[in-house]
């Protein structure tokens, strides 16, 4: 069984309507030509127009008190970083709603083909509605230093973000073409070279062996986000040759890094940064205040006592290649797959230079950084037992990079807390040094899926049934003075070199976290998934098929090197889709998260979302 990787990384919890629709979803209308000598094609398009809405009001525990003050919200208990987003929307405030176009022309003469697929989008919310507190782009809606106040509330701004982090604009998704012809012993050779999707390994919803493509996160948070946008197709060649009943050897070389946009920073809902996660900070170049549990980010940053971003550095384009192998045991009908892969991390590390930086009395800034050479190694199995798609498999990630704390580097940087002698050894306090905040580890992780489909159930014409469950471990060194990921807006947990819990003045705490030493990376965690969905065609002979669906996401125990799994975040997904004669559809759905979740920094981010799209 070959199943599509739906992956909860970096983007935790968004992607249920995803995966309904990657189950329920039959062939679309598309329009059909000729042309040349033989040549056929077809043109399908889809327009859109989605929102997404806030269903809960911000946790106080994950605001600060100069912060929120600023907004109204003097009650929290949060650290004054990390918290933009939070305080920008309301229960009730729209923080998505865009307008969105999807084309793709494909064309075939014989074996040969190819397909351009393309975006365009325009985020009306982003781009013209006020939000309370703003962001660096924007000048934190005219803050004045004198009043200590916000004047005037505006849009954000997007000022100096990469392309596909940007509140609007058009975008290149597929273009390759392809090829079959007769190769060893005869045997078929398809090719593929351009943009395109490469997917690998057994993993449905948590991400194991797959990880070839990056993932485009503002796509994916989008409502009414389809796969084939969510998934980023590079720049690559890849071929498969036919080994007849030995099986089939599968190959790809990539001739262009990309990384995974994450819009999770300089204001947005999604917030779990103050500044862009990206090798360029653009606008958003603040990464932390250096101010007192009372004083605001805006002011900090005119009297400059903030840590800036610098530019940081990408990965090479050269050195990222895989092989894998496949072959079905008839005596087990099963089939089974081999892989190996040298890639370079989508997703960056955060570290530190020390010098001195023109603005603010820091001497130590941040950056970000793409780790290079990571090797990922696995195998997986697929079959059928009692009526039932069963899948699973092994992967062995080696030489990720684990992050240190950034808490803890912050501070040791400044000759405190776990971290100021290995901080100190790499240059803190002098005019050239860097604490590099990543450390190389191997992550093990084994998981087991199983699907079923059939009909009858609840007068339904078709139900679906799918789950997962995962277990990851690591070989990080725990205990000392190494802490790893805990998210930022918790501040620093309690230890010896800090004389003990950081709830004293001094440390800008999270009154949640400063007592806790919980919340870090840990040697081993696990959790599941759930989804269930239903689908009534043609209900009451009005032509409409409705699907209703639930998902359900529970991260049992542990804190996943990758963000993973973070103990007791959990989801709750109810949603349904009405589509007409497969042109017309309206999704709906609600999402809701554990509150309970200590170490969830977007615990509070319940949301609704609807939207409406037409195909031709």
């Amino acid at each position: 069984m070959r199943t599509i990787k739906i992956t909860p990384t970096i983007a935790p919890n968004v992607f249920t309507a995803l995966m309904a629709a990657c189950f329920s979803s039959g062939a679309l209308a598309a329009t059909e030509f000729e042309f040349g000598d033989g040549w056929t094609g077809t043109w399908l398009s889809t327009i859109s127009v989605g929102t997404s809405v806030r269903a809960r009001n911000a946790d106080s525990e994950l605001y600060g008190k100069g912060n929120g003050a600023l907004v109204g919200l003097p009650n929290g208990t949060g650290n004054n970083t990390i918290d933009e987003g939070n305080l920008n929307y309301r229960r009730g405030d729209a923080f998505s709603t865009p307008f969105k176009l999807l084309s793709e022309v494909s064309f075939r003469k014989d074996s040969f083909g190819g397909l351009i697929r393309a975006k365009a989008w325009y985020d009306e919310t982003l781009k013209n509605d006020s939000v309370y507190f703003g962001n660096q782009a924007n000048g934190y809606n005219g803050y004045n230093r004198t009043s200590d106040s916000l004047t005037k509330r505006k849009p954000l701004s997007d000022k100096g973000f990469d392309p596909l982090l940007k509140y609007s604009g058009v975008a290149l998704l597929d273009a390759y073409i392809y090829d079959t012809f007769n190769g060893l012993g005869d045997k078929p050779v398809q090719v593929r070279a351009g943009r395109h999707v490469l997917n690998w390994g057994e993993s449905v919803f948590i991400q194991g062996v797959n990880q070839i493509n990056p993932i485009d996160v503002p796509a994916a948070r989008r409502p009414g986000a389809e796969l084939k946008e969510v998934f980023m197709p590079v720049w690559m060649l890849s071929g498969s040759q036919s080994l007849g009943d030995l099986g089939a050897l599968e190959a790809f070389y990539q001739l262009k890094w990309e990384p995974t946009p994450i819009e999770a920073g300089c204001g947005n809902y999604w917030s779990v940064a103050q500044g862009n996660i990206s090798k360029r900070p653009g606008a958003c170049f603040n990464a932390s205040a250096l101010s007192s549990l009372t004083d605001s980010t805006p002011k900090a940053l005119a009297d400059g006592t903030y840590i800036p971003t610098l530019d940081g550095k990408n990965a090479k384009n050269s050195g990222q290649f895989g092989l894998a192998y496949r072959f079905n045991s008839d005596a087990l009908d099963t089939e089974f797959g081999l892989y190996a892969m040298n890639i370079h991390a989508r997703t960056p590390v955060f570290s530190l230079k020390y010098g001195s930086f023109p603005g603010t009395v820091s001497s130590a800034a941040a950056f970000w950084e793409y780790p290079e050479n990571v090797k990922v190694y696995g195998v997986s199995a697929a079959t059928n037992l009692f009526g039932w798609s069963v899948s699973g498999e092994y992967s062995l990630t080696r030489d990720v990079r684990a992050q240190l704390d950034g808490n803890d580097m912050f501070f040791g940087s400044f000759g405190l807390g776990p971290l100021a002698t290995r901080a100190s050894a790499n240059g803190a306090g002098t005019s050239n040094g860097t604490l590099h905040g990543g450390v190389k580890a191997n992550k093990n992780q084994l998981q087991i899926n199983a699907l079923q489909a059939g009909n009858g159930f609840m007068g339904a014409d078709q139900w679906l049934v799918v789950g997962e469950v995962g277990v990851q471990w690591n070989d990080l060194p725990m205990g000392g003075d190494l802490r790893f990921n805990r998210p930022f807006i918790f501040g620093p947990g309690p230890h010896a070199e800090y004389g003990g819990n950081t709830c004293a003045a001094g440390f800008s705490h999270n009154e949640a976290g400063c007592s806790k030493d919980k919340g870090y990376v840990t040697k081993s965690a696990w959790g599941y998934r759930l989804l269930g969905q239903l689908t009534f065609n043609n209900v009451y002979g009005t032509g409409v098929a409705t699907s209703p669906r639930v998902f359900w996401s529970h991260d049992v125990k542990g804190y996943a090197i990758d963000s993973q799994f973070v103990e007791d975040r959990q989801t709750l997904g109810l949603g349904v889709k009405f589509d007409y004669q497969k042109k017309y559809t309206l999704d709906l759905s609600y999402n809701a998260f554990n509150r309970n979740a200590s170490f969830d920094s977007l615990r509070d981010r319940d949301y609704m979302s609807a939207t409406l799209s037409a195909n031709f």
